[in-house]
């Protein structure tokens, strides 16, 4: 029953959404503004779909909660039809109807057709107590009859008969939202995928993101991290649009169209108020003192790495990672040291955790840039990231 919205759900999403203000739903249904954001978010977590983008000036559908809006107000209008059965009363047939729980629908649908609590409460595998507690209470919030004893046992009134009918319909209604949201796919035309390889130009990926979501709100972004040969398989598939980070010499195998942006160079980190951060100067023997975090044999960071002691001996390396949150919290618990690009260290800085030590690594470095399939058409939005990201990236100095 979990991964079924219940009609309360439905009803705050219905109301945001006309709206576009969290403040203004939560006055209208007298619930507390963290009240109905929680609601909301319960409501993505159901459908596995981000419905809304929030920003400054409002709360607005995404896609796919434009296609989610379509089905709920249907599913609304059903809920306010099936309460008008129940004749005038003080308050509205969609307050009304918003007050049935999952747990009593399925009650009324199980005595319906099982003519039994006993019955009815074996086949939703729960205690006769609990089933005759979610009845009764509907009956209550509704304030109508809707069961009836009988020589053949507990029966479902005329009007619990045309309200368990209306019901179930109204449940197979929100079954298929729940359904229709799963297969739903963006638009190509507001899709941007993005292939990124571990350890990326965080700071400038994060700026041509906001930049493109500036200029095109309404725009999808999606951002893949992986490994060169997992993400070139994934372009080759049309699986994203393109990959942003090293460049590699098979452009005219793989049928790729490659646009170099700058050459990456490197530098030495360790934590802030490590021992080394206070020299002028720092030499390969201070360096030789200190354990390393080393990247993978044969990736452009440990090539450098081997660079800087290869007229000496290394210093001990006890952790070989890809992973910058392992490195980052190993370094800030310790005085290690290890090597990023200097892309990566400018993002660092705003967490402020770590630091550039002064050491100068003489190391040509390999060039970052965005490769493609050869011939595709990208839309105005993907063409948009990507001017972004050039003009980013052309702040450092890059070709």
């Amino acid at each position: 029953m979990n991964n079924v919205p219940n009609i309360w759900q439905l009803r705050v999403f219905d109301c945001v959404a006309q709206h576009e203000n969290v403040t203004k739903a939560a006055q209208e249904l007298l619930r507390t503004q963290p009240a109905i954001t929680t609601s909301i978010l319960g409501l993505e977590k159901i459908l596995g779909a981000t419905l809304f983008e929030r920003n400054k000036t409002g709360i607005y559908l995404t896609e796919v909660g434009v296609a989610a809006h379509i089905r709920i107000k249907s599913i609304l209008a059903a809920l306010q039809e099936a309460m008008a059965l129940l004749g005038e009363r003080s308050i509205s047939p969609l307050v009304l109807g918003s007050r049935i729980s999952r747990s009593q629908m399925h009650a009324l649908l199980a005595i319906h057709e099982c003519h039994s609590f006993r019955a009815a409460a074996a086949k939703l595998g729960i205690t006769d107590a609990s089933l005759q507690r979610a009845a009764r209470t509907l009956e209550a919030n509704l304030g109508c009859v809707l069961y009836r004893y009988t020589a053949a046992g507990i029966k479902t009134t005329e009007l619990g008969d045309e309200l368990a009918a209306r019901l179930k319909h109204l449940e197979a209604q929100i079954t298929a939202l729940v359904e229709a949201v799963a297969v739903f796919v963006y638009p190509r035309s507001k899709n941007i995928r993005v292939g990124v390889m571990l350890l990326d130009p965080s700071m400038l990926l994060v700026n041509a993101i906001k930049e493109t979501r500036s200029r095109h709100p309404d725009v999808r972004i999606t951002v893949i991290s992986g490994v060169y040969e997992q993400l070139v398989n994934k372009l080759l598939r049309e699986e994203i649009d393109f990959i942003v980070g090293l460049l590699k010499k098979q452009e005219h195998e793989l049928n790729l169209r490659q646009q170099p942006l700058y050459a990456e160079s490197y530098c030495i980190v360790a934590r802030r108020g490590h021992p080394l951060s206070h020299q002028a100067t720092v030499s390969v023997e201070d360096l030789q003192q200190y354990s390393w975090i080393i990247p993978p044999a044969g990736s452009p960071r440990r090539n450098a790495y081997e660079h800087v002691f290869i007229e000496t001996t290394m210093p001990p390396a006890l952790i070989e990672t890809y992973s910058l949150s392992t490195m980052r919290i190993m370094l800030a618990d310790s005085d290690m040291l290890t090597i990023l690009s200097w892309v990566e260290v400018l993002s660092e800085r705003h967490f402020g955790i770590l630091t550039p030590l002064p050491f100068h690594i003489q190391c040509d470095g390999p060039m970052v840039g965005i490769s493609t399939v050869q011939g595709k058409q990208l839309n105005e939005a993907q063409q948009y990231f990507i001017d972004a990201f050039k003009n980013n990236s052309a702040c450092l100095g890059g070709n």
